[in-house]
């Protein structure tokens, strides 16, 4: 999905959730995705969708959202940052990256199903977003693997490429790279559920060829321009095992030592 074909309710979920670059100097902030969680329903149980905040005669309907403690000109400061979003969006799409809103027909039904409001309001991928409907194996493990674990991460991978098998994962280092670079060599098909980067990894070398021949997928519920954040990143965990079918730890020992130094 080309970022040129966002449609209306992605428009507004991104003018109310995304973040194009200088918000920290901005009056408001955008929606978190606590917020949308809330406003989401709110809209919902008013008979509106998204896409009706885009007409001006609608934000009269808004004088009731400190019911849910958001107030009505955050919401309409959101709403009118256009042009900004235009040119992000110009960015993203030389880049050759799309974005999907929770509210579009194209977000992972899998997500919904078992994150409910949980799941994030905001998907920015590079690759093709159909591979993030069709389940597989998630395969998650430490960074600091042994080679034992990074090669059964591989005969693993290899073998869900072989099966036809999507392998999923977040393409850090150790575990999970290996899985996923050892599914795309074995000429298998690999989601990326990333918790920062994606831009840098889209142009990456690793993956450049993966996404070239629609055999690999990179998504991330965060800005494209984000950078890698180290303690996000077994938050991210339950997106990747909300999208796999099953999910295979490699290396408990050395997750759960990685996971106490980083908290």
């Amino acid at each position: 999905m080309s970022v040129q074909g966002v449609s209306a309710d992605g428009e507004a979920v991104l003018l109310l959730c995304g973040r194009f670059g200088g918000e920290r100097q901005e009056a408001f902030q955008p929606l978190s995705m606590r917020d949308w969680a809330v406003f989401a329903p709110w809209l919902n149980q008013r008979g509106m969708r998204p896409a009706d905040l885009l007409s001006a005669a609608a934000h009269a309907q808004l004088d009731g959202v400190q019911e849910i403690e958001l107030e009505r000109p955050r919401i309409e400061f959101l709403l009118a940052r256009g042009t900004a979003m235009a040119l992000a969006l110009e960015r993203w799409s030389r880049a050759g990256l799309w974005v999907i809103s929770r509210a579009d027909a194209a977000y992972p039904g899998a997500l919904k199903r078992r994150l409910k409001h949980a799941a994030p309001p905001l998907l920015y991928g590079a690759g093709r977003p159909e591979l993030l409907d069709l389940g597989g194996l998630a395969i998650v493990g430490s960074r600091d693997a042994g080679e034992a674990a990074l090669e059964f991460a591989r005969q693993t991978a290899a073998t869900c490429a072989d099966e036809g098998m999507v392998v999923l994962s977040s393409g850090a280092h150790g575990v999970e790279m290996a899985a996923m670079q050892s599914a795309l060599e074995a000429g298998g098909q690999a989601v990326g559920v990333l918790p920062g980067d994606l831009l840098k990894a889209s142009l990456g070398r690793l993956n450049r060829g993966g996404l070239q021949q629609g055999r690999l997928t990179l998504v991330s519920p965060c800005a494209p321009q984000a950078g890698f954040d180290d303690g996000q990143a077994m938050a991210h965990n339950k997106y990747l095992c909300a999208l796999a079918d099953r999910t295979v730890v490699i290396d408990a020992e050395g997750l759960r030592d990685h996971f106490e130094r980083d908290t």
